[in-house]
């Protein structure tokens, strides 16, 4: 893999300096991230299926997964760019290198051996705008469920509201345990966007609906990460 040969120190380094980076990248840029849900408590790996409609996707479930205290996976397409992000549970998942991407996909299957590891998965594929809607799943997701049977598959939804603030709130809802028996994996691929589109419809109206703290906390939401007011607020 890309971090061969590197320090046990430098990785350390490298770790403490993404989780800084983003960590006030959030705080800088939103409100507040809110969540709500929880995974199983038993300990097993954890494959998390999100849309992925923004450009902080992977920085808020890095956050998430960072508040379990778990160990992060992510494949990330721009992994050449930005190879300190592998300190951090990043793989390199290039569109052109077919190997690369072998590679990546039998060290998560490794990684996911260990109860505490949570992989982050974008199964449309790539970022795209169209809030209101899912693009077809690829098959990803049910292969990785197929081989780690033991880890528990989660539907993440994602969501950011820019009304009411000077700056934009996240919210993200954590489904149930996605469990699905039916035969094929295009009929386990619909199911399993299907779930996440009820988790998407759900996060989308509570957060359009709640305008102060306690309308959100009443909707079951606890603050993730605490962000910037508004300049009436601050003075």
């Amino acid at each position: 893999m890309e971090r061969a040969g590197l320090s046990s120190a430098v990785i350390r380094l490298q770790a403490r300096f993404v989780d800084w980076l983003i960590g006030r990248s959030l705080r800088a840029h939103f409100r507040a991230v809110y969540v709500r849900g929880a995974p199983p408590s038993e300990p097993k790996p954890l494959i998390l299926y999100a849309n992925h409609h923004y450009w902080w996707d992977g920085y808020l479930g890095y956050w998430l997964i960072r508040s379990w205290g778990r160990r992060p996976l992510a494949w990330m397409e721009a992994y050449r760019r930005f190879p300190p992000f592998g300190a951090v549970g990043a793989l390199p998942f290039p569109p052109d290198d077919a190997a690369a991407r072998a590679r990546t996909v039998r060290c998560t299957l490794k990684r996911l051996q260990s109860p505490d590891a949570a992989l982050l998965l974008f199964p449309e594929g790539v970022l795209h705008g169209d809030t209101e809607r899912l693009l077809p799943f690829q098959r990803s997701l049910h292969w990785l469920a197929q081989r780690v049977p033991e880890a528990v598959v989660l539907p993440l939804a994602m969501y950011i509201e820019p009304s009411y603030h000077q700056y934009p709130r996240a919210y993200l809802r954590l489904g149930e345990p996605f469990v699905c028996n039916a035969p094929g994996e295009e009929a386990w691929l619909r199911a399993a966007a299907q779930a996440l589109e009820a988790q998407l419809h759900a996060l989308r109206a509570e957060a359009k609906a709640s305008v102060t703290e306690a309308e959100i906390t009443q909707r079951g939401y606890r603050v993730l990460i605490q962000g910037r007011l508004s300049v009436h607020e601050r003075f």
